[in-house]
């Protein structure tokens, strides 16, 4: 052996490879065992906690099923959407902010408005949803005075 180590005292080389034995240990112990053991805590955690949902989960679907699950009630009838969010529309009092609708296909319609208050676009989108129509696209500008907004929103019918 050549070089420093072979200079050195046996006593000197066994307390050098055994620094290193410890060393290595120590970084095995600190970037291996250790992440997987704070991995191991985290796992069993979340596990406690999914199996306390499914726990409430189990009952809640059987009494979903039970009372036949949730089906969203078509609210116009016959009607169809381009009529049904025309008429939504000017219940909610947006009728002077509509610029206009425009169907895309039977089962989603464009609507345009220009200067609606926010609070009524947004109750009405809610109410809309609750009917069973959903929002695609939503885009918002203001507009002048306060708390309004130019509005171009794609609507759908239907679930997702």
């Amino acid at each position: 052996m050549n070089g420093p180590w072979s200079k050195w005292s046996a006593r000197d080389r066994r307390i050098v490879a055994i620094g290193g034995v410890v060393v290595a240990l120590l970084l095995a112990w600190s970037l291996a065992w250790l992440p997987l053991a704070d991995s191991r805590a985290s796992l069993r955690t979340t596990a406690a906690a999914n199996a306390t949902a499914l726990a409430w989960m189990r009952p809640a679907s059987a009494r979903l099923a039970a009372i036949g699950g949730a089906h969203v009630a078509r609210a116009g009838g016959d009607r169809s959407l381009l009529a049904r969010v025309d008429a939504g529309a000017r219940a909610a009092g947006l009728g002077g902010s509509l610029v206009g609708i425009e169907p895309r296909d039977a089962q989603r319609v464009r609507v345009q408005l220009s200067g609606a208050d926010f609070d009524v676009l947004a109750t009405w989108l809610e109410g809309a949803a609750a009917d069973g129509i959903r929002v695609e696209e939503l885009s918002l500008q203001r507009a002048s005075g306060p708390g309004r907004v130019d509005a171009r929103v794609s609507l759908r019918e239907g679930t997702p």
